[in-house]
């Protein structure tokens, strides 16, 4: 079986074709505006313009005719709408001309399957990375799962701002690459992580705000350094909460020599394996959306575009059945042991930082949320939250001690006939967490514990002075635990409790918002 695939979700046309499965050609042309970002409409007009050379050109190479494919696949989404619209036409009149079945493809499954066919790997978790889209991504129940994103603005979108601030043209991730091989100076950028999620407006409001301050060569190795970083960091408590072990990138801003570096710098700490494809096929292309429609049994007469589409919201039949679960976390920038102090059982929580870092960022980063989280537990049991008692805190050798507790981890307790009744608990507890203007910024069920009484702990990326936005954010990230743990419904649960605080209608509808932002762009 022959498949051709088209592609139009933004600034590249591309077409291509796999044969029984396995990936043959294809042809690319991108439209590089002459000044500012990409410009749907002149997109749109390049994509016009350029398709049917581009096709010519793969039909000549390989001598064949349009009716000699099987199948026409095509990418409806997530992307730009004229740049789309392009695609989906290009694919109604070929199918229509030779009477071949049409197959609607989410563009960024098809940057995962090329990843999952190329890697070879059954189970891996994917981190996706482009202009619009930073996902780590996992093989779900005959679905792709999202368990992490960005909160706002995808990584390719960050770097290619940054460098059109700078004076520079589009593309301008890799002019970022280059300057940053010159860049050593270390800058107080802030440092967004929450849960497994990132964000990258902070970072790129303080480096816009420093251009003709700092070198350009230093600007562009702060942007990188941070935001690449955080991404490790995602993808390694990824890997570890849920015990997986192998890895793969994808999209176009998994070719950067400099996330490479760090990532496999992370694998190697951790003993993953991983696996990062030929840089030519991360860029769009055509034969990755081929490769998607190949394996979809979903045959249209009709398609239409959908500019917000997402990989989490298709069916994806032959990728299987896959549950996650939870494992016991053991965090790559901490280590936690038991001991004893003055007679009484406690545990030691030490930061060691993580070696795939800059050494100074490490330092800033480790020593931050060592205070925080100190200042956080305290900052929870005064306001009538269970919580560890924090006994005595060397910042010299990055470590604290806090008292025992005799229980066990929400996330140990899915299947436990008291599950809803703990998580209304949970909720009644964030509600007097808001309800004193804080937030935990890693809320999911893994933070919890059940013992005498419900405890919450690890509150380290939480803050003490919260906007709507952080508390927004918590709810966020517990209803994407349980989703992706497969106990989405106990949800309201959790809401039944945290109606108790008397701000909980604004921040439940900030929660819509965010999951709104959280689109291509």
């Amino acid at each position: 079986m022959k498949v051709l695939g088209i592609e139009s979700t933004a600034h590249t046309a591309s077409v291509g074709f796999v044969s029984d499965g396995e990936i043959v050609d294809f042809r690319s042309h991108s439209y590089r505006p002459l000044k500012g970002g990409i410009n749907p409409r002149e997109a749109a007009d390049h994509h016009r313009l350029y398709f049917p050379v581009i096709l010519d050109e793969l039909l000549n190479e390989w001598d064949l005719r349009l009716k000699d494919f099987d199948k026409i696949a095509v990418s409806t989404g997530p992307g730009l709408g004229p740049s789309l619209k392009v695609g989906v036409s290009l694919a109604r009149y070929i199918s229509l001309r030779v009477g071949k079945p049409l197959v609607s493809v989410n563009h960024g499954v098809g940057h995962l399957e090329i990843s999952r066919k190329l890697s070879g790997f059954r189970n891996p978790l994917f981190l996706y990375v482009s202009g619009g889209n930073t996902q780590l991504v996992s093989i779900g129940n005959r679905r792709y799962s999202v368990l992490g994103e960005t909160l706002d603005i995808g990584v390719g979108n960050f770097l290619d701002k940054i460098a059109r601030d700078m004076g520079y043209p589009f593309p301008g991730a890799p002019n970022i690459e280059s300057l940053a091989r010159q860049g050593e100076k270390v800058l107080s950028c802030p440092y967004v992580v929450k849960g497994m999620d990132v964000s990258f407006s902070g970072l790129y409001t303080f480096l816009k705000n420093v251009i003709g301050r700092e070198s350009p060569e230093d600007i562009a190795f702060n942007a990188q350094e941070y935001a690449f970083t955080a991404l490790a960091e995602i993808l390694e408590r990824g890997m570890a909460h849920f015990g997986i072990t192998q890895f793969s990138i994808t999209g176009g801003v998994a070719r950067n020599r400099r996330l490479r570096e760090i990532l496999s710098g992370m694998a190697e700490m951790r003993g993953y394996e991983y696996y990062f494809p030929d840089e030519r096929y991360l860029s769009d292309n055509g034969a990755m959306i081929a490769l998607a429609g190949y394996m979809s049994s979903d045959i249209r007469r009709t398609i239409n575009i959908d500019m917000n589409d997402r990989v989490d919201s298709r069916r994806v039949e032959w990728i299987g059945k896959n549950t996650l679960k939870p494992k016991a976390m053991v965090g790559g920038e901490s280590l936690v042991s038991p001991s004893r102090l003055y007679g009484m059982d406690c545990i030691i929580k030490k930061r060691t930082g993580v070696d795939y870092r800059n050494r100074m960022i490490d330092r800033r980063i480790s020593t931050a949320r060592l205070k925080r989280e100190v200042k956080m537990l305290a900052a929870l049991k005064n306001a009538g939250i269970n919580a560890p008692t924090v006994l005595f805190v060397d910042l010299d050798d990055m470590e604290f001690v806090m008292d025992k507790i005799d229980s066990r981890n929400l996330s140990t307790l899915l299947n436990d006939k008291n599950f809803g009744n703990y998580l209304r608990e949970a909720g009644k507890n964030i509600a007097k967490l808001h309800d004193r203007g804080m937030s935990h910024g890693d809320l999911n069920v893994g933070n919890i514990l059940i013992g005498d009484g419900l405890f919450i702990i690890d509150p380290s990326m939480g803050e003490l002075n919260a906007e709507d936005e952080d508390m927004g954010v918590d709810l966020h990230l517990m209803k994407k635990s349980l989703e992706t743990l497969g106990k989405k419904r106990y949800y309201e649960s959790f809401l039944e409790g945290y109606r108790k605080y008397k701000r909980s209608s604004v921040i439940i509808r900030k929660v819509k918002e965010i999951e709104g932002r959280r689109r291509y762009t």
